[in-house]
């Protein structure tokens, strides 16, 4: 039960150091792959744990692992996965005389718990100053396809807005109702105008013929209150020479709130995936 334990908490801290490099250095590798390096990394620390050379070999097969699709990035992967792994040991040698008493167990799992949540809240705000840092430079030209039709839209990419869809986890972006009214179907746009979400109906009341299209998304308002919209998900979004990953454009009817008259506000990880694409 102890080996059990001690691997999954292996597993934990290197899956979080690793998703750490691959998101602040715009890597983004695939997670399955993530997670199979840290357990692998996990079971090799544990079972060779009395030998000299088990963290470097550990280390050298979950960089390889994790990252072995993306060899022109590996040594960013290197330098940012050790740069968590010293911050995260850093904080650990602060609050460890807390545990002198503690079982040694439960101090493990502690130290793997605190490890993770630092190196989270870490990754939220360097990517938040990145974010603010570069604002000025977050409004975009746009073709957004919907139904076949396109239309050239201006988006300001928000640092704020990190709506996404809950069963895929798909990015939800915000455009002014009356910037798609010429490319959605009469209908449809019509029905969405009028809609408000109703417990007992659901999306019962939307055209069925569109169904495939539409979700329900979850959002709070600026005063907390929480509530629902549809989603409509869009065919193709292009922005320069690049295409933005699959997701969702919610309507609003507020065009004038959107910052430097922009006609919608894209999902904050459109500025990773647009600034890994120009540098990868």
């Amino acid at each position: 039960m102890y080996a059990e334990v001690m691997i999954a908490t292996n597993t934990f801290f290197n899956y979080t150091v690793l998703a750490f490099a691959n998101k602040v250095g715009w890597i983004e590798n695939q997670k399955r792959y993530l997670f199979l390096s840290a357990l692998t990394a996990g079971v090799i620390t544990v079972v060779f744990s009395h030998h000299l050379g088990t963290l470097f070999l550990s280390f050298f097969i979950m960089i390889t692992i994790a990252f072995w699709r993306k060899r022109s990035q590996i040594v960013k992967a290197i330098i940012l996965t050790l740069l968590a792994s010293v911050f995260a040991g850093g904080l650990l040698t602060a609050i460890a005389p807390m545990y002198n008493s503690s079982n040694n167990l439960f101090m493990i799992i502690n130290f793997a718990l605190i490890a993770t949540g630092g190196l989270y809240f870490l990754t939220k705000h360097i990517l938040h100053l990145n974010i603010s840092n570069t604002e000025r430079q977050l409004l975009y030209s746009s073709t957004v396809t919907l139904f076949g039709i396109s239309k050239n839209l201006t988006l300001f990419i928000d640092s704020g807005n990190v709506c996404k869809e809950p069963l895929s986890n798909d990015p939800v972006h915000f455009v002014a109702a009356d910037m798609l009214k010429d490319i959605l179907p009469e209908i449809l746009f019509q029905t969405i105008s009028e809609w408000e979400f109703d417990r007992s109906t659901g999306m019962d009341k939307l055209p069925k013929e569109y169904a495939s299209k539409l979700r329900l998304i979850p959002i709070a308002t600026i005063q907390k209150h929480k509530t629902w919209v549809v989603g409509i998900k869009y065919d193709q979004w292009i922005i320069g020479d690049q295409s933005l990953p699959k997701g969702y454009i919610v309507m609003t009817k507020a065009k004038e709130k959107f910052p430097h008259e922009a006609d919608g506000i894209l999902h904050s990880s459109s500025y990773f995936h647009l600034k890994k694409r120009s540098v990868g």
